[in-house]
């Protein structure tokens, strides 16, 4: 997948580079092709780290200096992706307040996994978004509670092994899941978990 970065010079020039219809406008000297699927970096001056977020391209053109015109283009997003921008933008124009950077840049992935809570030994099915090496988003409308241990159950493509990773439950604040923080300290659990990031991103 080809990764392309959109910077914004203020917040209100991102917030203005939110279209309708699930459309955003990027600054990007990075070409790509319409229908092309894409892992799109977003910053703007004044955020706190870097959001990524994958869209589908819908048009792209060169710079064009003698008319002032940047290179860049529009692209797609929908779902947790489109939701991510609506995100960005309250934060761009003041609704929302961030202070913390993030440690670890989040990745928009989509992988199925099991999970159970530490001590147990049933698994509930469910699905990771957002992972990091510090941590993801678990998809499950029957979440553990903040504060809870769970165990983490990942397959890495073209694995025949799962990965198991242990992981706090940090915040329930969105509606679709609960926030992770992992907890792989020792640096062998580190080194796998970047492999299963960059699979996951890859694939």
């Amino acid at each position: 997948m080809r990764k392309i970065r959109s910077h914004y010079a203020t917040p209100e020039d991102f917030a203005a580079a939110v279209r309708d219809e699930n459309a955003l406008e990027v600054f990007t000297t990075d070409g790509y092709d319409p229908g092309e699927e894409v892992l799109l970096e977003l910053s703007f001056t004044g955020l706190p780290g870097k959001m990524m977020v994958r869209a589908i391209g819908q048009e792209w053109h060169a710079a064009r200096p003698r008319l002032r015109v940047r290179a860049g283009g529009t692209v797609m997003c929908a779902g947790t992706e489109w939701r991510k921008i609506q995100f960005l933008r309250k934060v761009a124009t003041g609704d929302v307040k961030l202070t913390a950077r993030r440690r670890h840049v989040r990745l928009p992935v989509l992988v199925e996994i099991r999970w159970r809570l530490r001590g147990e030994r049933d698994f509930e099915t469910a699905a990771l978004s957002e992972i990091s090496e510090g941590g993801a988003l678990l998809l499950t409308q029957s979440g553990p509670s903040v504060g809870d241990e769970v165990i983490i159950e990942i397959t890495p493509p073209g694995s025949a092994r799962p990965l198991e990773i242990l992981a706090v439950v940090r915040n329930a604040d969105n509606p679709e899941g609960v926030g992770l923080e992992f907890m792989a300290r020792d640096m062998g659990g580190v080194h796998r978990l970047r492999e299963v990031i960059r699979r996951l991103v890859e694939q």
